[in-house]
């Protein structure tokens, strides 16, 4: 199949589909082409039996993915009705194609992975990271949630006391501090970071098709015990992402200007002792 999408590059080899985020310019933010592009090639990639394992990347060595780009979300998903559609078909849409596909899907990710590009990696089976990879869960910095896989999956990879404490201080998290508390499988120097992803994906294929494909479908069966409340997790988020807050915190970054997040709490008079 051909992905017609200038987002996306989309090759098959030797048992392998690589699937690479394409707007290196853009440090690879998501788009509402890109996600389109996105579903349409791990579709492919699923449904097709020749392919045993797939690997996700972003173009370029500054970035893996900058998350959603703000831009088009401050043009495009204004009302309720459309971030609802936003997140259901297109965000849900892509969890869903990469946790239930019956073959290993890993993640390269080389420099910065912000917001989105994060919450990707959560449903990716496998992570190997270049030694200037930076992991940013920058939600509460952006008036928002990171509630697209890392509320749900992030404890159980680091534990929930430091889930926690990354998540609501929306903080960064440096490649071997990732790796040290099981954020990713693997950094090596980024020069690397395609050598080592092949060295994987030829281990991979040499194991059991039926093996790996039992594997995934009894992972995927206790991770659904997590991932079943994210319809309704996607519809209060919805809220949230068209909210005052977020729309304050988009229209800061475009203009390239912080956001003061104290105004936007109560000015309610003290309490009187």
């Amino acid at each position: 199949m051909q992905v017609e999408c200038a987002d996306i590059l989309y090759q098959k080899k030797s048992h392998i589909a690589t699937i690479t985020i394409n707007r290196p310019a853009k440090h690879n933010a998501l788009r509402l082409e890109t996600f389109k592009g996105l579903i349409d090639a791990l579709g492919d990639a699923g449904a097709d039996e020749s392919i045993g394992v797939v690997v996700l990347t972003g173009a370029g060595e500054k970035a893996f993915c900058a998350g959603g780009d703000l831009a088009m979300a401050s043009d495009h998903l204004q009302t309720l009705h459309d971030m609802r559609i936003h997140h259901i078909d297109r965000m849900l849409g892509i969890s869903a194609l990469i946790t239930q596909m019956d073959k290993p899907v890993l993640c390269a990710v080389n420099g910065l992975c912000v917001g989105g590009g994060v919450e990707i990696t959560c449903f990716c089976d496998l992570v190997i990271a270049a030694d200037n990879a930076s992991f940013y869960f920058n939600g509460t910095r952006i008036g928002g949630c990171l509630w697209w896989g890392p509320t749900q999956l992030l404890p159980l990879m680091v534990g929930l006391r430091r889930a926690q404490e990354i998540l609501l201080f929306g903080n960064a998290v440096e490649a071997e501090e990732a790796q040290r508390i099981g954020l990713v499988n693997k950094v090596v120097p980024r020069g690397e970071l395609t050598s080592e992803v092949e060295r994987w994906c030829e281990e991979l294929l040499d194991r059991s098709p039926a093996g790996l494909a039992a594997t995934k479908a009894s992972l995927r069966e206790t991770l659904h015990l997590y991932l079943a409340l994210l319809p309704s997790i996607a519809e209060t988020n919805a809220a949230v992402e068209v909210g005052p807050e977020a729309r304050a915190a988009f229209a800061a970054f475009l203009a390239k200007k912080p956001v003061t997040w104290r105004s936007f709490r109560s000015k309610a008079s003290k309490t009187q002792p």
